[in-house]
């Protein structure tokens, strides 16, 4: 038999396969496109829906707090019980919960502002399990980047969302307006996903339904749940603080900041394409390991710099280098021997974690010390990645 994890272990790869796989990958690139989206909007939009609402940046972290409880919550109960459905269930209700939860933040009075966080929270977390799982499964089988391609979706939706807010603001439109516009193509991406993802069923029911179990029988799952968690507190941190920082710190205009954080998410985008291409040459562990250095450097200089222009030139070494690094991550499950369905959704559990008391954290560093602070946080969490790096190993091809 040949071995999973070779060249000669792929799929055809002739017109039929190549079509047959886009068909299948297609819902999920357009819906991590549109989930990059909203959180594109997000980062630029959230500095005028803070003066509109008199909110603070610690009342904030503790609005981002409640999102990451929901998210690991749905992770941790909600995953599990739903893993036999067909991503063509999955997909869909996930991004629905997301786009009406943008339409709450938007347009709902100021006592729905937390519900609206945990509508957010829902379905960031069932949206992070269910497509990376769907996305796993195509890698595993194909031998295809298929991570590294949705994830690079997911930051050029970022690079987008974040111009069209900026253009919106600058011409003097309201900020719901691009929340609103967030939430259009979240839903309008839900909806089509429903009648092109696909409609197998994923298998069945895992034995246990706590997503965490998964750590008890696979201790190898740390590492991967490691590196997953300083990515993702760089990155979800570069998606809530960093369009304050050029706003409140460096004083930049609404445009100017939609520029630098769109080159941190275009920068993003093309180092998972690039990833794409060298990562099963340089292998998992090597592309955390690159990863993890980059992002330091890059990270560095945005935290030190006066300029917007030479913090927008360190968002894209930071996008650049950190590119990479989650989705080689999931890549490592492949080895731990548990369900992709468990595995996935405990290491991205782990990882939402550290947005429950991050927030917290980044709003009263914010708030003592200053925004700046908040981006030297961000710089220490880049480490972990490197660390993680350090400790992985690469699965072992799998008969």
């Amino acid at each position: 038999m040949t071995p999973r994890g070779t060249p000669s272990g792929r799929e055809p790869s002739g017109p039929d396969g190549g079509r047959a796989l886009r068909r299948e990958i297609a819902p999920l690139l357009a819906g991590y496109w549109a989930f990059g989206q909203y959180w594109g909007v997000w980062v630029i939009v959230v500095y005028e829906l803070l003066g509109a609402r008199g909110i603070s940046e610690g009342r904030i972290g503790v609005d981002y707090a409640v999102l990451s409880v929901f998210s690991v919550l749905a992770m941790i109960f909600l995953t599990p019980r739903l893993s036999p459905l067909a991503p063509a269930t999955t997909v869909p209700a996930s991004l629905l919960v997301l786009g009406i939860g943008a339409i709450v933040q938007a347009y709902g009075p100021s006592w729905t502002l937390l519900t609206a966080f945990a509508l957010v929270g829902l379905g960031n977390g069932l949206i992070d399990v269910f497509m990376n799982v769907a996305a796993h499964r195509v890698e595993v089988r194909t031998r295809r980047p298929v991570l590294q391609w949705i994830h690079a979706c997911y930051a050029l939706g970022a690079a987008t969302g974040s111009l069209v807010a900026g253009l919106l603001l600058h011409a003097g439109l309201d900020y719901r307006v691009g929340l609103l516009w967030a939430a259009a193509w979240t839903i309008g991406a839900g909806l089509w996903s429903a009648r092109t993802a696909s409609p197998e069923r994923q298998g069945e029911r895992p034995e246990s339904l706590l997503s965490v179990s998964s750590f008890l029988r696979s201790p190898a799952l740390l590492v991967p749940a490691f590196v997953v968690l300083s990515a993702f507190l760089v990155e979800g941190s570069m998606d809530t603080w960093s369009g304050l920082y050029l706003r409140g710190q460096l004083r930049a205009s609404p445009l100017v900041a939609s520029f630098a954080f769109s080159a941190f998410a275009s920068a993003v985008f093309l180092g998972r394409l690039v990833a794409s291409r060298t990562l099963f040459g340089l292998g998992y562990r090597r592309t955390i390991l690159v990863a993890g250095v980059g992002s330091a450097a890059g990270g560095l200089i945005a935290a030190t710099t006066n300029s917007p222009l030479v913090a927008g030139l360190g968002f894209l070494l930071l996008g650049f280098s950190l590119s990479s690094a989650a989705p080689a991550a999931f890549g490592l499950v492949e080895g731990s021997g548990e369900d992709p369905t468990s595995a996935i959704a405990a290491v991205t559990t782990v990882g939402y974690s550290g947005f429950i008391w991050s927030p917290p954290l980044l709003g009263w560093v914010a708030e003592a010390f200053s925004l700046r602070a908040t981006m030297v946080v961000q710089v220490m969490a880049t480490l972990g990645v490197l660390l993680g790096g350090i400790l992985a190993r690469n699965p072992a091809p799998r008969e």
